[in-house]
């Protein structure tokens, strides 16, 4: 019996040693600050057009790390009146679409009397009173209204700013966690095709930047389901599902600049959460989702969870639940991170950032990518959104050739361009 027992314990630390030794093997170490010794060579130059030189390096990061920690707080604070605008948890009134009232009040210069309306209507409201449990988003607002006691008038004169189609200025605006999922799709198609051009390819780590979380989108709010981030579990699935990788070997790092978001993903490791997905464009009037994107929607979630039914979806959208299978979270985990200013110690077969590098100016863009390509294992591929020709050179810089660019139509709508995204692939040097 003692040796039986010996043995049994024996076993145990062997296991427990197997369980170690895998979760070293995955870990991305702490996140700490970018230096000089970072950066690659062929890309100082290039930083040296825009001010930044060995010498004022700490200076130059010190002042985008508190101008982007400010940009985080702004972001929050523009979510919470595109809320106030179009949500129908609060209130019956009818919602406002913040583009077109922003136009409204670029053209008067006084706030709307519909806004001032639904402003009352969230300050008044009273969630004890509805009967019905406060929602998640609910929650998270009112959270942050007692923290930073909000002006909301003072707030929604700032955020229409950057509402209107025609003030989307990008590097000026407060950084988002918007996301949807159809930022997912040109990610998936590029994905394939990269499964296509190297059926040999196995990718076993993957970094997301930016993944964001469904909080309250400048436009077209859907509040089907709770906030979720959904690219990481988006990205799991479509590797999985194109065969670049399984289930089992593969482990994903979403790296998030907003704490939220990060904090949201961590809660689901070792869980089996269930997605609320819905398409971000309405199928509607002139607007028709094209046959490649449905077969995206179609497709998306069954190689990681069960597909089902999701109820209270307005006409005209797509959507679906996935309950995601046993083990899938325990491949992910999250870290807070600055791409511009901070790194992890980690290198990464494939690294997706989309929607992200618009918000950075070029000096900016140019430490990110910097920073992205020294977390790349070697022939690892690097998956962005971002046309700027100065990025084009950076990635020239750094030895990084264009494995292939992507695009994918979304939607037609009659008698104007189609909607539609693309995404460009890069590799380095193996």
């Amino acid at each position: 019996m003692p040796r039986f027992r010996w043995g049994l314990a024996a076993a145990r630390l062997h296991l427990l040693v197997l369980i170690l030794a895998g979760a070293a093997l995955w870990a991305a170490g702490p996140v700490r600050d970018l230096t000089w010794a970072d950066i690659a060579p062929p890309l100082r130059p290039l930083l040296a057009r825009h001010g930044i030189r060995e010498e004022k390096l700490g200076e130059r990061l010190a002042a985008v790390r508190d101008r982007n920690r400010a940009r985080v707080g702004e972001g929050d604070r523009d979510h919470l009146v595109y809320y106030v605008l179009q949500s129908t948890d609060f209130t019956t009134l009818p919602p406002i679409e913040p583009a077109v009232s922003a136009e409204e009040l670029a053209r008067s210069g006084v706030v709307p009397s519909p806004v001032k309306a639904r402003i009352d209507a969230f300050n008044n409201h009273e969630d004890a009173k509805t009967g019905r449990r406060r929602s998640e988003r609910m929650a998270i607002f009112r959270d942050l209204i007692a923290r930073e006691r909000v002006d909301l008038v003072k707030e929604y004169a700032r955020a229409m700013k950057f509402a209107a189609p025609a003030g989307e200025r990008y590097r000026e605006r407060g950084l988002s966690t918007d996301t949807t999922i159809d930022a997912g799709f040109v990610v998936y198609l590029s994905l394939s095709a990269l499964r296509r051009l190297e059926p040999a390819r196995q990718i076993r780590t993957a970094l997301i930047v930016g993944p964001g979380m469904d909080l309250a989108p400048r436009t077209g709010l859907v509040e089907a389901g709770p906030p979720q981030s959904y690219q990481p579990f988006a990205v799991m699935d479509a590797l999985v599902a194109s065969g670049l990788s399984s289930r089992d070997k593969l482990h994903v790092t979403a790296a998030d600049i907003n704490p939220r978001v990060t904090e949201w993903v961590r809660r689901q490791r070792g869980g089996r959460p269930t997605l609320s997905l819905v398409a971000g464009i309405r199928d509607q009037g002139p607007v028709r989702l094209s046959e490649e994107y449905r077969e995206y929607f179609a497709t998306l979630g069954k190689a990681i969870g069960v597909e089902r039914p999701l109820r209270g979806l307005e006409a005209g959208r797509l959507g679906k639940s996935v309950a995601v299978a046993g083990g899938v979270t325990d491949a992910l985990d999250a870290e807070t991170l600055d791409i511009t200013v901070e790194r992890l110690d980690a290198r990464y077969d494939l690294v997706v950032v989309t929607n992200v590098f618009p918000y950075l100016s070029d000096a900016e863009l140019l430490l990110a990518i910097g920073n992205i390509a020294g977390m790349l294992a070697p022939g690892g591929v690097v998956i962005h959104n971002e046309p700027r020709p100065v990025l084009a050179d950076a990635l020239l810089a750094l030895g990084m050739p264009l494995l292939q660019s992507r695009s994918g139509v979304i939607a037609t709508v009659a008698g104007r361009k189609p909607l539609y995204d693309a995404a460009w692939m890069h590799s380095s040097a193996r």
